[in-house]
């Protein structure tokens, strides 16, 4: 395979100057700020282990609770649109004059990385694509806030669950329209096909569909030359994620700031990957170009 790429949240933030998801540090400010019925009502204790860890604290929720937090952070991360400036238009452009032949992979949750591809006439697909350059694949092993599963439903308010414990499984869509996403995210109690924001990344809906996800990542590792991982903090205890990195038989361009080089270089020491990796010193806007050289773009 030509090339694949990873972003996660470094990557959207850094992608423009403004209209970007905020860091794990500040995104349970900007969602109390969202949804101050919600998350703005998570008492003082627990705010204070949200501001620092999100992860740890979203484990420590009644699990009860949890489902309509996560529909309410769906509808957050669904308000982010790029602009013209975004570096996911400039990469969509280079995929498409140079019918780059790869596929992309991203684990945040809004559609900044899918918006751009389709604002440049790209059509992102799940799985193989059929026609570089006009069709790409975008892999979800977290799945992301406008897809649901429509095998289950149920009236919010009306009916409440473990969201921890409970699976759904069936067929998804993909609901792009603000005015139906807002019906479906006030109206089911189910939440998208999204991965929880915590240590073990646990799915309510879609089961399956990011399980296939998961493991069509896997596969595209295994397949590639060179990996770029761009704005993905190294998370160990993500095994689905890095798990298929330290197999990689491939190259791994990483680029998630200079704070964070460090934490790769052992990282990867760890695992036996030797000195065949690229860590770039820089972050997402200083190292575009060598980024997209890296993997044939």
């Amino acid at each position: 395979m030509a090339g694949l790429i990873l972003f996660g949240a470094g990557a959207s933030f850094g992608s423009d100057t403004s209209g970007v998801p905020p860091l794990g540090v500040r995104l349970f400010e900007e969602l109390r700020r969202f949804n101050p019925d919600g998350w703005g009502k998570i008492d003082d204790g627990l705010a204070d282990a949200f501001r620092r860890d999100f992860e740890d604290a979203l484990r420590r929720l009644n699990p009860s609770a949890v489902a309509p937090l996560q529909r309410a952070m769906a509808a957050y991360f669904f308000t982010f649109q790029p602009r013209s400036s975004n570096l996911y238009v400039a990469l969509a452009d280079r995929v498409a004059a140079r019918r780059w032949a790869g596929a992309a992979c991203t684990i945040n949750y809004e559609r900044l990385l899918e918006l751009s591809l389709l604002n440049r006439g790209i059509q992102p697909v799940v799985g193989q694509p059929t026609d570089p350059g006009k069709t790409l694949e975008l892999c979800l092993p977290h799945g992301c806030c406008h897809i649901f599963c429509d095998s289950a439903r149920g009236a919010a308010g009306a009916v409440t669950f473990d969201a921890f414990a409970v699976k759904t499984d069936g067929p998804v869509s993909v609901i792009n329209d603000p005015a139906q996403h807002r019906q479906r995210i006030l109206t089911d109690a189910f939440p998208p096909v999204m991965s929880y924001f915590e240590p073990q990344k646990r799915t309510t809906a879609g089961h399956s569909f990011i399980e296939g996800q998961r493991t069509r990542w896997k596969g595209l590792v295994a397949a590639a030359d060179r990996v770029a991982v761009v704005g993905v903090k190294v998370r160990r205890h993500d095994d689905h994620i890095w798990g298929s990195l330290a197999a990689a038989p491939g190259t791994i361009i990483y680029c998630s700031g200079p704070a964070a080089s460090p934490e790769f270089i052992q990282w990867a020491a760890d695992v036996g990957r030797g000195s065949r990796d690229l860590p770039l010193k820089g972050r997402f806007g200083d190292e575009f170009d060598n980024i997209c050289s890296e993997v044939g773009l």
